[in-house]
């Protein structure tokens, strides 16, 4: 036997690992070791246990198994199955943010002593309508540079959360690399939060997204976010 070969429980400190780990991977055909005839435990070439690390790494990145199967036979190349995984991820946080303002909804409206068993379908349009009026209005009053304004229409957890000099300051730092208004977009329905309309508006160097999220008529939540 190779003098080089090392034994699992060696791997296994040195990797930081169970040895149940180790032949699980081997089970599922992604890592492999080596025995001889004349025992049954595995021992490890260095060629394997580097094999085992770079394992280790994908999976520590949150790589399932299946993907890492996908590796290994070369049906799939590095930078895809990141890639992909990178997308599951962002589909994940993307999903559980909507759970979580759904759920910021529902508290806001049992605090107030609403009934979130309550709330119809037939009256979400209606809420929309209003929603946009409220950002006409808001958009009109940021555009002519009047915070007070704008302040008047968040909601008291906002207004606790982001006092007036707070958001005046935040104004003040979101346009400095703007330069000159130019126009003003259409007003949108965001498509990953549903109680949430942006505008778009259009500056010499970069526009400028303005989200605002609802709760009931007012303004529960407020994001800039640059674009080319």
């Amino acid at each position: 036997m190779d003098s080089n070969l090392l034994d699992i429980n060696e791997v296994c400190n040195m990797l930081g690992v169970t040895s149940r780990t180790l032949r699980y991977y081997e089970e599922k055909g992604i890592i492999q070791s080596t025995v001889n005839q004349f025992e049954t435990r595995r021992k490890y070439s260095p060629d394997q246990v580097e094999h085992i690390k770079h394992v280790l790494v994908l999976r520590a990145l949150g790589l399932s198994i299946s993907k890492i199967q996908q590796l290994h036979q070369g049906n799939i190349d590095l930078s895809l199955a990141i890639s992909q995984h990178k997308a599951e991820l962002i589909a994940t946080i993307s999903s559980k943010a909507k759970e979580l303002t759904l759920l910021d909804e529902a508290l806001l409206t049992v605090d107030s002593g609403g009934n979130i068993f309550e709330e119809k379908e037939n009256n979400t349009e209606k809420r929309k309508n209003e929603w946009e009026e409220t950002a006409n209005a808001f958009i009109d009053a940021f555009l002519m540079g009047d915070c007070e304004i704008c302040f008047d229409y968040f909601s008291d957890t906002l207004k606790e959360y982001l006092p007036l000099s707070a958001f005046e300051c935040v104004v003040k730092d979101t346009l400095k690399p703007l330069g000159n208004f130019v126009k003003k977009g259409n007003f949108e329905c965001n498509n990953s939060i549903r109680n949430a309309i942006y505008c778009d508006l259009r500056y010499e160097n970069l526009g400028l997204y303005i989200i605002l999220v609802f709760h009931k008529e007012k303004v529960h939540g407020i994001w800039f976010n640059y674009h080319k």
